[in-house]
């Protein structure tokens, strides 16, 4: 209800009430973030009692922001506005007639009119504050609230994520594991024919000619790179073998078909999860494992602002400095022995290596891990798929190259 129905109340008999919008404006002033009020109110802010000239100017301000008079009218109390002032604070149905019924017929005088002045002022500033610290304190549980949300969104995140991991991985290893039976398969048939006595038909096949020691040797090549354990059978079988003479039949080696052990992984503890920095640190910390480290796969991501030989020098530093921590030995494997400054080292924990020229890395750390006995858990670190496909196959753990740095920063 606009101003113009009180237009016969004087802006003495409201001085109460206009002195208190006063106060509680100077009070909110001092608040972070201050309380919004009508800017025509801000040049009156140092009056702790209004002169007769300000009060329609204040009246004016206040009678032109409905919002700001309405939360006046909700923490004005008798205390501090007087009747006629909460009636047109508040402005309740019939309140223009009724404020006229309750006018004063005449004036405090000026001294009890100043005390009244100040002690408004002061309960004025101590509301404001209070109500003031009250919303403060809604909007700290608003935040919290808003940082605990954003934290669950963001775990929610990460173990879809994680799942999409572990589905891409499962995919992974079942089309390897297809191609590694495959493989065997084909393998087996011919280490079969390989065995056969000379000069026995195999039914329906035709006479199966001459093992050659080179051609068990290409089979074993062409299938180093599906799985280590296909190389394996391949070596053991060779080394069987032997020279290959035409000996007669009843001189031959009896066929043996036994598979080599596949060797187990490392099972995590319940409670820690796959892919974490806390899953990194139990597998490393692994009595008797050991541990292949692709070397500029952790150095690039880990220091990418640095030169190559900065890079490799500060991925050997940091895992020396983790291996003498923990008391465990590492090996990393990086490409190129011809570059400058590149050699076969070993340090008190760390045994560095460098592949030869034309093969790569990746190809030594897979021949590394095919030489390590079945019996020792093997633990790859690095983010190469290609790699972590093939090591999977065989048995080893892998750690992801992000979790390796983050340990060793700690």
């Amino acid at each position: 209800m606009s101003g113009e129905h009180a237009a016969d109340v004087p802006d003495q008999a409201l001085r109460s009430a206009l002195e208190f919008a006063v106060g509680i404006a100077a009070a909110g002033v001092k608040l972070r973030p201050p309380l919004n009020f009508p800017v025509e109110l801000r040049r009156f802010l140092r009056f702790h009692k209004l002169p007769p000239a300000a009060l329609a100017q204040v009246r004016a301000a206040v009678d032109g922001d409905d919002e700001f008079r309405l939360r006046l009218a909700s923490v004005a109390t008798a205390e501090l506005v007087d009747p006629v002032g909460m009636l047109w604070l508040s402005r309740p149905d019939g309140w223009a007639e009724t404020i006229v019924g309750v006018l004063p017929e005449k004036a405090d005088d000026h001294e009890t009119v100043v005390r009244r002045a100040e002690r408004r002022r002061q309960a004025a500033e101590e509301s404001a504050t209070r109500a003031r610290a009250e919303l403060l304190n809604v909007g700290s549980e608003l935040e919290r609230e808003r940082a605990a949300k954003v934290v669950m969104v963001a775990d929610a995140d990460r173990l879809r994520a994680e799942l999409d991991d572990l589905r891409q991985r499962l995919r992974e290893a079942q089309r390897t594991e297809h191609e590694t039976t495959q493989t065997l398969a084909k393998i087996e048939a011919e280490l079969i024919e390989a065995r056969r006595p000379v000069g026995v038909p195999s039914p329906p096949s035709p006479p199966s000619p001459a093992v050659d020691p080179a051609v068990v040797r290409n089979l074993i090549d062409s299938a180093a790179s599906a799985t280590s354990e296909v190389a394996r059978l391949l070596n053991a079988v060779l080394a069987e073998l032997g020279p290959v003479d035409a000996r007669p039949a009843e001189h031959a080696a009896p066929a043996r078909h036994s598979r080599p052990v596949r060797r187990i992984p490392i099972r995590l503890p319940g409670g820690v999860l796959s892919g974490s920095v806390e899953s990194a640190e139990y597998l490393l910390r692994t009595a008797g494992a050991l541990t292949l480290i692709d070397g500029y796969n952790v150095a690039k991501l880990g220091w990418p602002s640095l030169d190559l030989d900065q890079q490799r020098e500060q991925c050997i530093t940091a895992t020396e400095n983790l291996a003498k921590r923990w008391n465990i030995t590492m090996s990393i494997v990086f490409d190129g022995a011809t570059i400058e400054g590149a050699h076969a080292s070993a340090r008190r924990r760390v045994r560095v290596l460098y592949s030869p020229e034309g093969v790569s890395a990746d190809d030594v750390l897979r021949a590394e891990l095919a030489g390590v006995s079945r019996d020792q858990p093997v633990i790859v670190v690095t983010n190469d798929r290609a790699i972590i496909t093939d090591v999977v196959a065989a048995g080893a753990n892998t750690v992801a190259s992000d979790a390796f740095l983050a340990l060793t920063r700690r």
